[in-house]
């Protein structure tokens, strides 16, 4: 009997400290993962808090937690601003039209993919395939888009990215997991190849649909290349353009001085009478560029996970 109770109390003195060990050990991970949000964050929180101060206050000194002078005037030059304005509608109406465009076109190849009676199926597959291994350069690409008259054109923001094979893979093996016995029963209805599309396989394919969907909006949305290349119109400048133009080292001023001047001939002074800084001017537009992809993922949250596992469970 005082054996048992021994065994047991050594027993107790051990779970003891592994659960000591163990709170130990949750108080230096809290402690970690505190320290890493915090690192993470406090940038976006520092460009947040200075693009808030008055351009005046800012150059006092460095701004930490809180705005000294808090203003919204900022936000009211950038967004009123007839530059920045015009390059924002510019990337709202790529962000509509491209991606949309692009997740139509990839489905509709990924059906008709799907079905193994398509004459020519394994050829089509491989030739798309070849861009994937020996894409082209810069100046070949350049030539290509020149030929097709999209130089400056906002057609060339829709048009070249359409396709994509990767995606199209992706949309064609969901479409594949569909059961056939669906197909089969429409069609046994009366219903033909688009009345099966529309009908099945697209409210099925919501999961697919909307996760490739997400993934082109981010990308059209951050996307400047396109126009660093292919646009010299400023009336056709994007948003992550004028950005980039911004923050370059070495046009930073001319652009700021152009931006600054035409929002000062349609703006006019700001509520304190003084016009914003660089830096802070800097600082707002690199939030109205970054918040508004914050705003996107919520509405496809529902489907991503699941349009994401795509292929990972074979049944």
């Amino acid at each position: 009997m005082s054996g048992n109770i021994q065994t047991l109390v050594r027993r107790k003195s051990s779970i003891d400290k592994v659960s000591g060990a163990g709170r130990l050990f949750d108080i230096f991970n809290a402690g970690f993962m505190i320290v890493l949000c915090f690192v993470m964050i406090y940038p976006f929180w520092y460009v947040l808090v200075y693009s808030l101060n008055t351009g005046a206050d800012a150059m006092r000194g460095p701004i930490w937690f809180w705005p000294r002078q808090f203003t919204l005037d900022n936000y009211r030059y950038v967004i009123e601003n007839p530059y920045i304005s015009r390059a924002f509608l510019v990337t709202i109406a790529r962000v509509l039209i491209a991606p949309t465009f692009s997740v139509t076109v990839n489905m509709l190849a990924a059906y008709a993919l799907s079905k193994r009676f398509l004459p020519g199926r394994r050829g089509i597959l491989y030739f798309f395939l070849i861009p994937m291994f020996i894409g082209g350069t810069t100046v070949s690409n350049f030539v290509v888009i020149a030929k097709l008259g999209l130089l400056n054109n906002f057609l060339v923001y829709v048009l070249p990215g359409a396709f994509g094979f990767f995606t199209m893979v992706l949309m064609r093996t969901f479409i594949e997991q569909i059961p056939e016995a669906l197909e089969e029963s429409a069609r046994i209805d009366g219903a033909n190849h688009n009345q099966v599309f529309v009908r099945i396989i697209l409210p099925l394919s919501k999961p697919i649909l909307a996760a490739m969907l997400f993934f082109a909006v981010v990308g059209a949305w951050l996307d400047f290349g396109t126009t660093l290349l292919y646009i010299t119109d400023r009336n056709l400048y994007v948003l992550q353009y004028v950005l980039y133009m911004v923050m370059l080292s070495n046009q930073a001023q001319s652009m700021l001085q152009m931006v600054m001047s035409q929002g000062a001939s349609a703006i006019g002074p700001m509520s304190n009478g003084e016009l914003p800084t660089p830096e802070v001017l800097k600082m707002a537009i690199l939030v109205t560029v970054t918040v508004p992809l914050l705003f996107v993922y919520p509405f496809f949250q529902k489907y991503f996970v699941q349009g994401m596992m795509v292929g990972a469970v074979k049944s």
